[in-house]
């Protein structure tokens, strides 16, 4: 009988033994921000709270294949009660000064370095105390139709010295000079004058034949610039501003291995010598895509000025002979249209749909383009498209407008004093 319950406890002591290792477990559901092979996770701090209070300098993560065990490229970015990130200058009032890993920082990793669940017996748990970590996730195209689903592992340890990625060669960097960045898929930069305006985007291309006299790395450029454009009524005046009514500078870069952060500060004239307050824009850089996050705190009810205001920010797209075909999609209307720089019936749909998404594919890639609306910021959206090379659409000193396609925003009166943010998602993929 003793020897019994001397086996019992044995057995029991072993069991937990395997699995003291493991201090937390959590199964969590989450879409890469985009879906290609080098797509990001995103996962917020208030949803592993083990990790709460741990020095960020201190945390590795790791995955399992073939019962090996393998250091994962990830990176952590804190942001503020407010979802706005802390990057390393204080020009917009919020700055990193703290090491402590908070309920609002967000950790990213590769969708692609998701692993195997780690065996109870595996010989890691008598090396490491490990938060495991169980993502349930979707596969499939960006804006496409419903994915299915998945599960994949990451392994989190504490109180461990990572291995330095930002030393190791990368294939997504940030050229401060040219204020570009330069991805396995695309490279883009940013306008001197107006660093809020993306204003060239070129395709990587594929391997070409050694035979050719000047084999080159990149398509050229695409586009001819980024718009916005304000119209409504100012004191019951007719208000309209366009690029040139901006002031713009470039405030703060955060370069990681996974996703390069950079900030702008904007103010538009809106009388005179009168400006807004400023606005904040990050863009949010991933290998296979940006967030275009604005930050919009106005500090007073603009009804009291404005009225019928509408937004229109869109990208106007080059029509040089060398570049290949653009096509535009629609999923809400199951429109497919030809950028041609004609205008057509089809075209006029388009402008009448309400949606957030669309598509331009060309025969080197796709964009897939998103406007996330929070349910408390009360404008409305719908597509918007100019494809006519008869028009000017100045200021800008582009002949004509080439497939340029976005989004008109409406009811921007209606918004409270408050802190919002709007936020423009393109996914950017071979074909």
């Amino acid at each position: 009988m003793k020897y019994k319950i001397f086996l019992s406890l044995f057995f029991l002591f072993q069991a937990t033994y395997s699995y003291a290792q493991i201090i937390a477990s959590y199964t969590l559901k989450a879409d890469s921000v985009c879906s290609s092979e080098d797509g990001l996770m995103v996962i917020s701090g208030r949803e592993i709270p083990q990790l709460s209070g741990s020095n960020r300098e201190k945390i590795s993560l790791l995955n399992v294949l073939h019962n090996k065990k393998q250091s994962i490229v990830f990176q952590i970015d804190k942001k503020d009660t407010q979802g706005r990130y802390i990057l390393n200058n204080n020009t917009s009032g919020i700055s990193d000064t703290s090491k402590i890993m908070g309920d609002q920082d967000e950790l990213v990793f590769r969708k692609k370095d998701l692993g195997e669940h780690l065996s109870p017996s595996s010989e890691l748990l008598k090396q490491h105390s490990l938060i495991e970590i169980e993502v349930i996730y979707g596969q499939g195209r960006h804006g496409g139709a419903a994915h299915k689903k998945v599960s994949g592992w990451i392994y989190i340890a504490l109180n461990d010295i990572s291995p330095d990625f930002q030393k190791q060669n990368k294939p997504f960097v940030y050229d401060s000079e040219q204020d570009s960045v330069i991805s396995s898929v695309y490279k883009i930069a940013f306008s001197k004058e107006k660093p809020f305006l993306l204003d060239e985007f070129h395709w990587r291309l594929p391997e070409q034949s050694p035979k050719l006299a000047q084999p080159t790395e990149w398509s050229s450029d695409m586009t001819d610039t980024m718009k916005i454009r304000h119209i409504g009524n100012f004191l019951g005046f007719p208000f309209k501003r366009t690029d040139d009514d901006y002031y713009s500078q470039l405030i703060d870069i955060k370069e990681g291995p996974l996703r390069i952060i950079r900030r702008t500060e904007n103010k538009v004239k809106i009388f005179w010598k009168l400006k807004s307050p400023a606005l904040y824009i990050d863009y949010v850089m991933m290998p296979d895509g940006f967030v275009m996050d604005s930050m919009i705190d106005i500090p007073f009810n603009i009804s009291f000025f404005f009225s019928d205001l509408v937004t229109i920010t869109t990208m106007d797209w080059d029509h040089a002979p060398d570049l290949p075909g653009l096509t535009i999609k629609s999923e809400a209307s199951n429109l497919k249209l030809p950028v041609n720089g004609r205008l057509s019936d089809d075209k006029d749909t388009f402008n009448q749909i309400a949606a957030t998404e669309f598509s331009l594919m060309s025969q080197l890639g796709q964009f897939d383009v998103k406007l996330d609306i929070p349910d408390d910021f009360p404008i409305y959206s719908q597509l918007y498209l100019r494809d006519a090379l008869h028009e000017i659409d100045l200021p800008e000193n582009y002949p004509g407008q080439f497939g340029n396609v976005g989004f008109k925003t409406t009811g921007w009166e209606n918004i409270g004093s408050k802190l919002h943010h709007l936020k423009f998602t393109v996914c950017v993929d071979k074909i």
